[in-house]
């Protein structure tokens, strides 16, 4: 049991008790009586970070359609219990992790729990369904390559992360996902879907030790893979020279990304980037040069942005900085985004931005704590990165210790302007 609480009346007092049943399956629970109301977060570490080129798509598709039907429910069965009690659930599948989000009254939690273990453990992915499925993503990846922002996302990852899993898109492409059979997809879910690579986060309107005997009734006899072998996962290699690609589409406005690899979230340099991020791109106001500067001031965008830590996970996510703009700013725009980066690395950052960004940082900190749901989300990414239940209690005093002489330390460290990717898509003719 690892109790934590915070001090200040503006964060969440958490009391959070992590267990560990004898199949390995990891349990996070945190009571919240101020509703009646039970948040359910299960999350299987396994996405397509294990998937090969050739099996593009296959993680997502497994985390879609494990509420497809299982041995012992069919997937209108499982929509209809779930709407008679009033209950949500979705499952998914993401690059670094798949699993299942669910929220029920506190009455129905033996149910909400008996259902999240019957899709862990028992999906079935009916042949029928795998077909819908299938026809529905490749309709998806049409359009969605159709979106100039999209693409241009889509070239920009192609390049930094060559060589990992990362430069593709977790959803997939059209030649891979069309050959993606229902025994692809059993393969994958038998593999990696097990109680010892799964945890679990409760959070609301629960008694700890009634609950536990439910989730043991639940997924107690799920059994844990003595073989549960890992694939390597590569990671991406800083750049060493520029690169640019321009693709013309036919629409109204350029999209533009420039950046290169980034950071993993157990990086030790986290906040003091967290801080860079908010000082150069990363907050809705005047706090951040990019938004100011090339939306407020120049009128080159209604969207801009940058960061580096916002795609930190498991592996090194990416620095990016974002404008989308009209073709006849292309220039003043790619020149603004290099002006702010390079800037921010040979010239040190003042004071003031030092302590607006801290500021920003530590007020809004507390809107991401508010639902029983993000509390779930919290607890999976602390026992995912090792953050410490005790976390919000000092994550004020993480921001505060960041100083000027730490923001331009990890620019200089981090943020190469010399060797940035640079990606434009758009109606480039004549531009």
């Amino acid at each position: 049991m690892q109790p934590t609480s915070t001090p200040s009346a503006m964060r969440p007092r958490l009391d959070v008790e992590r267990l560990e049943l004898a199949n390995g399956l990891v349990v996070l629970l945190s009571e919240n009586h101020a509703t009646p109301v039970v948040a359910i977060k299960a999350v299987v570490a396994a996405g397509s970070r294990y998937e090969t080129d050739e099996q593009a798509g296959l993680a997502s598709l497994v985390g879609e359609m494990i509420d497809e039907g299982t041995t012992t429910r069919s997937a209108r069965q499982i929509a209809e219990t779930i709407e008679a009690v009033g209950g949500k659930l979705g499952t998914y599948g993401d690059y670094q992790e798949s699993g299942v989000v669910a929220m029920f009254l506190s009455q129905d939690i033996g149910l909400g729990l008996e259902i999240t273990a019957d899709l862990l453990m028992n999906a079935t992915f009916p042949e029928d369904k795998v077909q819908q499925q299938r026809a529905r993503r490749l309709a998806q990846l049409k359009s969605r390559l159709d979106v100039p922002r999209t693409l241009a996302s889509d070239i920009f990852n192609d390049i930094v992360f060559s060589g990992t899993p990362q430069h593709r898109p977790a959803v997939g492409h059209e030649a891979t996902v069309k050959n993606l059979t229902r025994d692809d997809m059993a393969a994958f879910y038998h593999r990696f879907y097990a109680p010892n690579h799964t945890l679990l986060a409760i959070v609301g309107d629960i008694d700890k030790a009634a609950v536990l005997a439910r989730i043991e009734a639940a997924f107690g006899a799920w059994p844990a893979s003595s073989a549960l072998a890992l694939p390597t996962v590569e990671k991406p290699v800083r750049q060493h020279q520029a690169i640019e690609r321009f693709v013309t589409v036919p629409k109204e406005q350029v999209n533009i990304f420039i950046g290169h690899d980034g950071i993993e979230r157990r990086n030790p340099d986290y906040y003091a980037l967290l801080v860079l991020d908010t000082i150069l791109g990363s907050s809705p106001g005047f706090t951040s040069r990019i938004p100011r500067i090339l939306r407020d001031e120049m009128g080159l965008a209604y969207t801009t942005y940058s960061n580096i830590t916002s795609s930190a996970g498991l592996d090194p996510g990416r620095f990016v900085a974002y404008i989308g703009t009209s073709p006849d700013n292309l220039q003043l725009a790619l020149a603004g985004l290099r002006n702010e980066i390079e800037r921010i690395v040979k010239e040190p950052v003042t004071s003031e931005e030092v302590e607006l960004a801290a500021d920003y940082l530590t007020g809004s900190f507390v809107f991401h704590f508010q639902k029983n749901l993000q509390i779930a989300d919290f607890l999976a990414d602390a026992e995912t990165y090792g953050l410490g239940f005790d976390y919000l209690e000092r994550y004020p005093q993480l921001i505060r210790a960041v100083t000027v002489e730490d923001v331009w330390r990890v620019a200089r460290a981090y943020l190469d302007p010399e060797h940035l990717t640079t990606v434009v898509v758009g109606p480039l003719a004549g531009a």
